[in-house]
C-alpha cells in the first residue's frame, strides 16, 4: 500500500485517540459540576459537539479506507506479471536472470521458455547469510499464469514460488493463516482464499472482510468440525 496512505491512516487513528482522551477528560469535569444550570446547558451544547465530531471523524476514516482500498487494488494489478523464486542460492557475481531461465526449464520443466520470456529478475532487499527471494517480472500475463501453475512441479526442491502481494495483503495472509491454519490459505491472483471448516471456500481482499469471516467461525467450531 501506498506509504502517504499508511501515513494518514496513521494520523487518523491518532488524531480520534487524542480527541476520544480530550473529550472524556472533560465530560468528567461537566458531570462533577452538573448541579449548576449553566454547565447543564454546556453539557447539552457538548454532547452535541461530540456526536457531530464524531460523525465526521467516521466519515474521514471511511473516505480513507477507500481509498486505501483503491490503491490496493490498482498497486494488485500493476503485479500482475510479478512472482517472488524462495530458495535459490545467492552467488557473488551471479547471473540471477540466467538462474531463474535454469529453474523453469529444468525444475519447473516449463517447455520453450527463453530470456525473452522474462522482462526483469532481481533480488529483493539487502545481502544477507541466507539467499534473498529473486522477484521475476514476466513479460506477459499468460507466462506468469503458466509458471505459477507449474510451481507444484517444484516439490521436493528448496525452490518455492509465491505471489508477490501488496503489504497490505501479506498483512491479511499472515493474518489468515494465523487463524485458519497455513493449509487452509493461499493465494490466487492477488486474492486471498480460504477454505473453511465446512469445506466452502471464501475470496478477501480486506482485513475488515477477514474479521467478519473470523468472527463467523469461532475458534470452537474449527475446533469441532476437524474432529
Amino acid at each position: 500500500m501506498n506509504t502517504s496512505i499508511e501515513n494518514l491512516q496513521k494520523n487518523m487513528e491518532e488524531l480520534s485517540s487524542m480527541v476520544s482522551c480530550r473529550m472524556g477528560d472533560f465530560e468528567k469535569n461537566l458531570s462533577l459540576s452538573s448541579a449548576n444550570p449553566t454547565v447543564k446547558s454546556l453539557a447539552a451544547d457538548f454532547h452535541a459537539f461530540k456526536t457531530l465530531v464524531w460523525k465526521t471523524l467516521g466519515l474521514l476514516k471511511s473516505q480513507i479506507e477507500l481509498l486505501a482500498q483503491g490503491m490496493d487494488r490498482l498497486e494488485t494489478q500493476s503485479r500482475k506479471k510479478l512472482l517472488l523464486f524462495h530458495g535459490i542460492g545467492e552467488d557473488k557475481d551471479e547471473d540471477v536472470h540466467k538462474k531463474i531461465l535454469t529453474v523453469l526449464s529444468n525444475e519447473m520443466r516449463i517447455p520453450g521458455i527463453s530470456g525473452d520470456h522474462l522482462s526483469s529478475c532481481h533480488r529483493l532487499g539487502s545481502k544477507k547469510d541466507s539467499a534473498r527471494p529473486i522477484l521475476v517480472r514476466f513479460s506477459n500475463v499468460h507466462l506468469r499464469s503458466k509458471a505459477w501453475k507449474a510451481k507444484t512441479n517444484s516439490k521436493g526442491t528448496k525452490i518455492t514460488i509465491t505471489e508477490f502481494l501488496t503489504k497490505c495483503r501479506q498483512d491479511i495472509f499472515i493474518a489468515a493463516r494465523n487463524y485458519f491454519g497455513m493449509k487452509k490459505c493461499w493465494t490466487a491472483d492477488g486474492v486471498i482464499v480460504i477454505l473453511l471448516p465446512d469445506k466452502s471456500r471464501i475470496k478477501v481482499t480486506t482485513m475488515l472482510e477477514l474479521k467478519q469471516i473470523i468472527s463467523q467461525n469461532p475458534k470452537s467450531e474449527q475446533s469441532s468440525g476437524n474432529k
